[in-house]
């Protein structure tokens, strides 16, 4: 690699910077293989599965995990749909979608794998938070009770002053005003991109909460087209790296 990896001492062996970089993108490989694994061991099945799924998981590692399980399984139509949580538990009971990955706390059943995502701040890679003025927030639906006005509420509990220079109804929108240097938002940890960098307590930015997600089906027994994907998703989501892109 060119540089010095290990730092030894004489209470045993620690990683330097360097290292922790090298370990962060060999474990993002051995995710990926692991994927790779679990879809070219997937049984070849036939059917359609109907998954829904909300806005955010559009824009990170998601979509193309999708469109490898497609390609592996050919005989298998995949149907998506994009809507917000109480939405999609609504198409679950009526059967209108198959397979649907929403918030668990507005979804009306038990998922058959949960895990926890924290709630980041982020901006610019080159973006620098100046405390002297009030902190600029790209904001999506702010009114929206499942993130927004908790964020909100946070900030003016801690006495953080801030202004909105972007609102939007899209995560589309967020992004570009984001990586075009206009404020900071939040989003989750499957969200991050290349372009994007985490902002934390070293900007004078308070801790976010984690949000519960989860993988719901419409069938105790899903069928076994719906059972491969379900496998898939929940080997990638246990990954702490395998839905960032």
């Amino acid at each position: 690699m060119g540089a010095r990896l290990l730092h030894r001492h004489a209470r045993g062996v620690e990683l330097t910077h360097e290292g922790e970089i090298v370990a962060g993108y060999a474990k993002r490989v051995l995710a990926l293989l692991h994927e790779l694994m679990e879809v070219a061991d997937q049984e070849l099945v036939t059917g359609t599965v109907r998954f829904g799924l909300t806005e955010e998981f559009t824009v990170g590692r998601l979509p193309h995990l999708l469109r490898e399980f497609a390609e592996m399984q050919r005989s298998v139509e995949i149907e998506v749909v994009v809507a917000e949580s109480t939405v999609l538990d609504g198409l679950l009971r009526e059967g209108r979608i198959d397979l649907a990955l929403g918030t668990t706390q507005y979804m009306s059943r038990q998922p058959h794998v949960r895990w926890l995502t924290p709630l980041l701040w982020v901006g610019n890679r080159h973006f620098e938070v100046d405390s002297s003025k009030p902190l600029p927030l790209v904001l999506i639906a702010e009114g929206d009770l499942r993130w927004g006005r908790h964020v909100l509420q946070i900030l003016d509990e801690k006495k953080i002053s801030w202004k909105k220079v972007y609102s939007t109804t899209t995560f589309s929108s967020v992004f570009a005003a984001v990586e075009a240097g206009l404020g900071v938002t939040y989003m989750i940890r499957e969200c991050l991109r290349p372009t994007l960098r985490v902002l934390g307590e070293s900007e004078g930015l308070p801790q976010l909460p984690s949000l519960e997600f989860g993988l719901f089906s419409a069938d105790l027994t899903p069928t076994r087209s719906v059972s491969a994907l379900l496998k898939l998703l929940g080997t990638a989501i246990h990954s702490p790296v395998a839905l960032i892109e």
